[in-house]
């Protein structure tokens, strides 16, 4: 896979309809710093718990933010939990976020499903936003 790909994709926050409908699929209980998150397309398995250093809007790599949030639960629109990010599925996560969210996450639009929001925002590592940011 190469560097400038390895890119999860944020659609938007999760909304209230949303929740209840996937709710079972992700802990009752979610720290007051974290987000339910609408994932594009994985690039790669990704396991619960990988962690994550730079935030940033996917059309401008280079107004990123170094933040430091970890992926704590994953599921799916059947609401079924998953043991990691599957290679090439969409999935709705919980991510919390030491500190603060970030205020490119907390902007996002609340969506009920995936393709609702086109200015989407970007997770990776600091190796790979190098290589995004030129």
């Amino acid at each position: 896979m190469p560097l400038h790909e390895r890119v999860l994709i944020i659609e938007g926050r999760a909304s209230q309809a949303a929740l209840a409908n996937i709710g079972a699929g992700l802990p009752e209980e979610r720290p007051a710093n974290s987000e339910v998150l609408f994932i594009s397309f994985a690039y790669a398995e990704i396991p619960i718990g990988r962690t994550f250093s730079m935030v940033f809007p996917t059309s401008a790599p280079q107004s990123a933010t170094r933040t430091h949030c970890q992926i704590l639960a994953v599921t799916q629109q059947f609401a079924k939990p998953f043991h990691e990010i599957p290679h090439g599925w969409k999935t709705i996560c919980l991510v919390k976020f030491e500190g603060d969210i970030p205020d490119v996450i907390a902007s996002l639009p609340a969506v009920g499903g995936w393709h609702e929001n086109r200015n989407t925002v970007s997770l990776c590592d600091e190796d790979t936003w190098s290589v995004k940011a030129g």
